[in-house]
């Protein structure tokens, strides 16, 4: 439907800052590191520090916490399982929507914007383990170092592709995940 509304063309909101930190010369093997991926970055950790504090300082957080392990437990402590749930998938809805948002001024928006996105998060996910998130931060950044890497040395789709062999080898040695 977006895309019989809107077209196939790709679409984006301007930066909300612009420029580039520039180390060394580019012809050299010099870096450019663009201010809206930096705004990005900050604002990711900034988002994820957050949320482990409250996760795990709050009353809130840790009856979250409760509910992950055992949600019937929880509801014999105490727990409203009912407004834990909504609680959760409202702190989640309200991170997905500013990924999105943050995202869109670096990568534009179209019709498959994300399936790359997804690949990444379900890669993310089975080697750091479902619901773990320092598990989902330390594979977040391994992935990233790996595809930077494999970009520079291979063509991206062989880059995938060997990603993709590395999960399912590492999911045969250890099925329950990183931290599973």
């Amino acid at each position: 439907m977006a895309l019989t509304l809107f077209g196939e063309k790709q679409r984006g909101v301007p930066p909300v800052v612009d420029g580039a930190f520039i180390y060394g010369d580019i012809t050299e093997g010099g870096a450019i590191l663009t201010y809206p991926n930096v705004m990005v970055t900050v604002l990711a950790i900034v988002f994820i520090v957050a949320l482990l504090l409250f996760v795990q300082y709050t009353r809130p957080g840790r009856a979250l916490r409760a509910m992950a392990q055992d949600k019937e437990a929880a509801r014999l402590q105490g727990v409203d399982v009912k407004a834990t749930t909504t609680l959760g998938f409202a702190i989640g809805m309200a991170l997905a929507g500013l990924t999105g948002a943050l995202l869109v001024t670096v990568y534009g928006v179209t019709s498959g914007v994300g399936s790359n996105i997804s690949t990444k998060a379900f890669i993310m996910i089975m080697i750091g383990g479902a619901g773990v998130t320092s598990g989902a931060i330390v594979v977040g950044i391994l992935l990233g170092f790996a595809e930077a890497i494999g970009y520079d040395l291979l063509p991206g789709s062989l880059t995938y592709l060997l990603i993709f062999v590395g999960m399912i080898v590492f999911l045969v040695f250890k099925p329950n995940s990183l931290f599973g």
